[in-house]
């Protein structure tokens, strides 16, 4: 019988009688290469494949301008021995906004490491929550005084990834593409830190023969000047420095430029042809942690390249070479006499730049890919592979007001758990309404009432607590969430937190919060689940009352999921709040076969 053997048919078949989540299903070495930069790919898939690893890349990517030089590839694919139809949930995936419970669990039975870029910051977050491998961050440098540290510490967008990071510890990598880049970071980064250099493709076989010159043009590569104020700075220092040479601008643009030296976005032929004619390519980085592909390129093509010194090329042999300008005018002079010409100045920089590509070829890289990887794999298999979250807890939080409903809630999750054979806790949180009964009740009444729920929390058979939202400053909301290892921004100055008398919930994984009303916001020391029953058919007026209590879904900031009971909250929240359509679900009362509840659930875990 003829058997397909680089994809069984199918997962049921090819893994019938392994139940075990989350866990290795075999010991192929296998790679989640989560980039689509076409130039890294078409160097770093090679390298993994010689050092042994099937490669899995992914097939959508984000529409921004910062993957101007991304594109997709399936040629790996037909390498990878995962069964097609798990092969095609994880090409369906996006991995950069944050990949489904599911892609994840397929991910972590068939590979060990992860690289990623970090973009989305709650992709990245989903990432490190669901993922049981290595994580390798893949970094290539930063302009300026830039580090990754600073980005990770003071912008607040990632906040979340920088708290994920650390809460990895010896799971999370530091890749960098060059050997100095971990020289300014963080101590914890550095640790772990593990040099993978990048190359380029055809670096090994320069030509002699491709560049031609005749278009008396300089050459200048300036991406996005319209839309990013650092390219649109660098622009403008080159057109200040090199008034009245001729020259064109290469570069995808996000944004048109009204100035015809900019092409523009051109197909590769035209670019090619381009680096083929003109007479000359300036390089203006000065960056000692970052450099661009399009000089390695020249260089590749035999096109001359005038470089400023001080940046990246002096660490990669160009001290010495003739095409190297230590200050504006020595550049101006040096292009001037290519653009004129001067064919023995020409025929010195052409012979002499080749030893630039020395560190961007894979022969002479292999052995720090071998090195670094082995120290991944070997952390790798010090670990055993299993599913980290098997014990999880929720729990579901409350009025007294809202008891019932919370408790049909956690009722549900504990049967839809049991059914699908999920290791999940449920603990249910109750409000004390003690204050609240006694400020509007007369004493007797108010006494008769607290007794009555006392009695109503004594016969609930799902292990139960009683909190009160507790309000706390914002300097200790931002100390808390530092403490539990959180990363989030804070633009209130008051904050709720559930207070248990034991540990704010803190033993659990997640929060349902069942919808009711508050002052202040709720502090996300944890992922929460917002429910939401129903909304009043008609918008109230507003009031001028400043003690007025607030929408509480208003004051939950990023709430995982949103799940509203009926279409017309659903709708509601989507139209009317804004909420993102991806994280609101519908789930009706009366559908537990469904296990839509549990799902949604899980899929914030």
């Amino acid at each position: 019988m003829d058997m397909d053997t680089k994809h069984p048919p199918s997962s049921n078949e090819s893994l019938a009688g392994r139940s075990k989540k989350n866990a290795r299903v075999d010991s192929i070495p296998r790679v989640m290469w989560i980039l689509n930069h076409t130039a890294a790919r078409k160097y770093e898939i090679p390298m993994l494949r010689k050092l042994g690893y099937e490669v899995f890349t992914p097939k959508i990517y984000p529409n921004d301008a910062n993957f101007r030089s991304a594109s997709i590839d399936y040629s790996e694919d037909i390498n990878l021995t995962i069964p097609t139809d798990e092969l095609a949930i994880l090409n369906d995936s996006d991995w950069y906004a944050g990949a489904n419970r599911r892609a994840w669990e397929i991910a972590n039975k068939y590979f060990d490491m992860a690289f990623f870029i970090l973009f989305d910051a709650k992709g990245v977050e989903i990432m490190c929550r669901r993922f049981n491998g290595e994580l390798v961050w893949r970094t290539y440098g930063l302009a300026g005084k830039n580090s990754y540290t600073k980005i990770l510490e003071t912008l607040p967008q990632y906040r979340r990834a920088n708290a994920a990071f650390r809460q990895l510890g010896s799971r999370f990598w530091f890749a960098e593409g060059y050997s100095n880049l971990h020289e300014i970071e963080s101590p914890w980064i550095q640790r772990q830190t593990v040099y993978l250099p990048l190359g380029m493709a055809g670096a090994s076989s320069p030509s002699q023969t491709e560049w031609t010159g005749g278009d008396k043009r300089m050459l200048f590569v300036c991406p996005d000047i319209g839309f990013n104020p650092a390219y649109a700075e660098i622009y403008d220092e080159f057109k200040k420095e090199f008034k009245g040479f001729p020259y064109a601008v290469g570069g995808a643009q996000s944004i048109e430029v009204s100035d015809r030296h900019v092409l523009g976005y051109l197909p590769l032929e035209e670019h090619k042809r381009n680096m083929q004619h003109m007479q000359v390519m300036f390089y203006h980085s000065r960056e000692p942690r970052h450099i661009h592909y399009h000089p390695f390129e020249a260089v590749k093509a035999g096109m001359p390249l005038v470089f400023m010194a001080g940046g990246m090329l002096d660490r990669m042999g160009g001290m010495t070479l003739p095409g190297r300008a230590r200050s504006w005018e020595e550049a101006r002079r040096k292009v001037r006499r290519l653009l004129d010409g001067d064919k023995a100045f020409l025929d010195r920089i052409r012979d002499t730049q080749p030893v630039l590509l020395e560190a961007m070829k894979a022969e002479n890289a292999q052995a720090s890919w071998a090195d670094g990887l082995r120290k991944l794999q070997l952390a790798s298999l010090s670990r055993e592979h299993q599913d980290r979250k098997s014990a999880r807890r929720v729990a579901v939080l409350s009025s007294h007001r809202k008891m019932q409903e919370a408790l049909r809630i956690a009722r549900d999750l504990i049967s839809q758990s049991k059914a699908t054979d999920e290791n999940l806790t449920v603990v249910l949180g109750v409000e004390n309404p003690t204050s609240e009964l006694n400020w509007k009740l007369k004493k007797k009444t108010a006494k008769a009432a607290i007794a009555a729920f006392m009695k109503d929390l004594d016969a609930i058979d799902v292990p139960t607590r009683i909190f009160e939202w507790r309000q706390i400053s914002r300097v200790a909301a931002d100390r808390a969430l530092t403490y539990a290892g959180v990363g989030r921004e804070l633009y209130d100055d008051v904050f709720l937190v559930p207070d248990d008398e034991i540990n704010f919930f803190e033993d659990s994984d997640l929060w349902i919060v069942v919808g009711e009303r508050t002052s202040s916001p709720v502090l996300p020391m944890k992922p929460i689940v917002v429910v939401v029953r129903d909304y009043p058919k008609a918008c109230a007026a507003p009031s001028n009352n400043v003690n007025i209590l607030q929408p509480r879904l208003g004051f939950i900031p990023e709430p995982e999921a949103v799940i509203a009971c009926d279409e017309r909250a659903m709708l509601h929240l989507i139209n009317m709040e804004g909420l993102d359509p991806t994280i609101v679900h519908l789930v009706k009362d009366g559908e537990p076969s469904r296990n839509l509840l549990l799902e949604t659930v899980l899929e914030c875990l």
